[in-house]
């Protein structure tokens, strides 16, 4: 998939099952933060991959078993997108996404 606008996505009904092809992460998470805009502020640069109107999801993901330190570390080079080099960031993009409690 070439991740354009026009791409048509199928999206399964909230109360249907998810399809064979998409990924399925079970975890506990201290940030789980989609992004389809660069900023999400003027001073929070949170996605500097993004691309206006590509129809792509960025799914930025820390676990919780990353450290409370790490996660500050991350969070003061928000400003700059600089966090996205980060140990313990993890960025999946994608055209759709589902999140759901576990319990």
């Amino acid at each position: 998939n070439n991740g354009s606008a026009s791409t048509k996505i199928d999206l399964p009904k909230l109360n249907e099952p998810l399809p064979k092809d998409w990924v399925t992460i079970e975890d506990d998470f201290s940030v789980f933060w989609v992004c389809n805009t660069t900023h999400a502020s003027y001073n929070v640069f949170t996605c500097p991959m993004s691309k206006m109107n590509d129809g792509v999801f960025h799914v930025l993901i820390v676990r919780s078993s990353v450290s409370r330190l790490r996660l500050l570390q991350m969070l003061l080079k928000l400003e700059t997108g600089g966090h996205i080099e980060c140990e313990g960031l993890e960025i999946i993009s994608c055209l759709a996404y589902r999140l759901e409690p576990l319990s």
